[in-house]
């Protein structure tokens, strides 16, 4: 069974294993000129002692999300802060490079009326992501609207909504197309295109495939810092 190792990949490389050549250790990527080591057939013991034998230099593999250290939890005072910032307007980036959607402006959404005589002037769309392997729901997925920067994320349950003005002008040409963005490393991305000008949709759901080799990184492993020893007086 893997288990947590004092190691990590800090930038994970896109590139497709299955493109690269096979090797005695791993493969050999073409872009790189260099030998990718293929942790996830190797013990914690066997890592350990391959990284010992490199004494130092470069490694690049590729590893099981869960023989990799977990990431550090955020500091307090690192959520406050970036929650400050999201109240100014800035917006953080995620861990695969990705801006998050901003909140909808002001002119994309309409007050409802009480006229049966007039047209909606709302499109809602509510939706639900799962999993496409397991069909369980996918919490944080980015759905961003058209070609803009603006949309909303999933929740806990992996259901999202949004209430939009048929007049706002990027989905005015009458086509609403939702791009559900997760994590890179385990889902691939997945484009949905309903028609603006219909009555609002029933219950969306959207199932997103795995990303190849689902579960794994690529690329340049770093190892731990041990704790340093305090200041002899």
């Amino acid at each position: 069974m893997n288990t947590s190792l004092p190691i990590s990949i800090p930038q994970p490389c896109t590139r497709p294993w299955a493109a690269m050549t096979p090797t005695a250790h791993g493969r050999h990527c073409g872009a790189c000129q260099t030998e990718v080591v293929d942790f996830t057939r190797l013990s914690g013991a066997e890592i350990l002692a391959y990284l010992a034998r490199r004494g130092g230099r470069p490694v690049c593999a590729l590893a099981n999300t869960t023989q990799l250290a977990a990431p550090a939890p955020v500091a307090p005072w690192r959520r406050w802060l970036l929650a400050g910032l999201a109240l100014l307007g800035w917006q953080p980036v995620s861990s695969c490079g990705t801006r998050l959607p901003q909140q909808l402006p002001a002119q994309a959404t309409a007050a409802a009326t009480n006229s049966a005589a007039a047209p909606a002037p709302q499109l809602i769309i509510r939706g639900q992501v799962l999993d496409g392997a397991s069909q369980t729901a996918v919490p944080q997925v980015n759905v961003f609207l058209n070609d803009t920067k603006f949309g909303t994320v999933t929740d806990a349950e992996g259901r999202f909504e949004l209430v939009l003005a048929r007049d706002w002008a990027p989905i005015a040409g009458g086509t609403v197309e939702l791009r559900f963005v997760g994590s890179p490393f385990d889902f691939q991305e997945q484009t949905v295109r309903l028609d603006a000008r219909a009555a609002s949709p029933g219950l969306l759901v959207v199932r997103l495939a795995s990303a190849p080799n689902r579960g794994r990184l690529m690329g340049s492993i770093r190892m731990a810092e041990p704790p340093m020893k305090p200041p002899v007086k």
